[in-house]
């Protein structure tokens, strides 16, 4: 049997209508955010303003300070473009991490995809 090693993340990318929705499973750490990176970069591209990106951060089990650069270098990114970049995290490691940076006050935050692309403001998770 060959050995099988999975990625550490796996970055999926969706167009939900004139949303674009990047899920991200896994570690984001120093090796791993160039895929989400690119992920999020051709993201931005493809959004329609005023509809949405959506960081979908539900599957991450650990969000390093090099993921939080990556999600900041895109929020920048986003807002220059006239896109809104909106993360969905419900998990605690996810949002003690951008609590902890003070990150939350940055980032438009929610619970789930679903309130993401459906909510106008944000919400802040309770984790």
């Amino acid at each position: 049997m060959p050995n099988v090693f999975p990625l550490p993340l796996n970055v999926q990318r969706e167009v939900c209508g004139l949303a674009v929705v990047v899920r991200a499973a896994g570690e984001m750490d120093q090796l791993t955010v160039p895929a989400l990176g690119l992920e999020l970069r051709t993201a931005i591209a493809m959004a329609t303003p005023p509809f949405p990106v959506v960081a979908d951060l539900s599957g991450v089990t650990f969000l390093g300070s090099a993921g939080l650069n990556e999600l900041l270098t895109h929020q920048h990114r986003a807002t220059a473009t006239g896109v809104s970049l909106r993360i969905a995290a419900s998990h605690r490691a996810v949002l003690r991490t951008i609590r902890a940076s003070g990150l939350d006050e940055v980032f438009a935050l929610y619970p789930d995809v679903r309130r993401a692309l459906a909510l106008d403001r944000p919400v802040r998770t309770a984790g």
